[in-house]
């Protein structure tokens, strides 16, 4: 994964090597728990609100996230699949 200034805002470009995790960061609802992107030099944390009210909210985010990560996945699997079929 690399990080670089798009003049935008930062892009994160994910590799082979690049792992998502859920870590805790302790018990208790003062510690939530992350989810960690990591690769190479490059770590991406996202962390909770630390008002609890908004953890409904940040969930709904995340189950976004999920979802476009999905539709994402799909896009990216149909053009490999024309690349490799266009190459034979």
């Amino acid at each position: 994964m690399t990080a670089t200034w798009d003049g935008l805002g930062l892009r994160w470009t994910v590799g082979a090597g690049t792992e998502v995790t859920v870590e805790e960061t302790g018990t208790g609802a003062s510690h939530p728990p992350v989810l960690v992107l990591a690769g190479g030099l490059c770590v991406v944390t996202l962390v909770p609100p630390e008002d609890q009210t908004a953890w409904a909210g940040c969930a709904v985010f995340l189950r976004r996230l999920r979802d476009h990560a999905e539709d994402l996945a799909a896009l990216l699997e149909a053009r490999a699949e024309r690349t490799d079929r266009a190459q034979d």
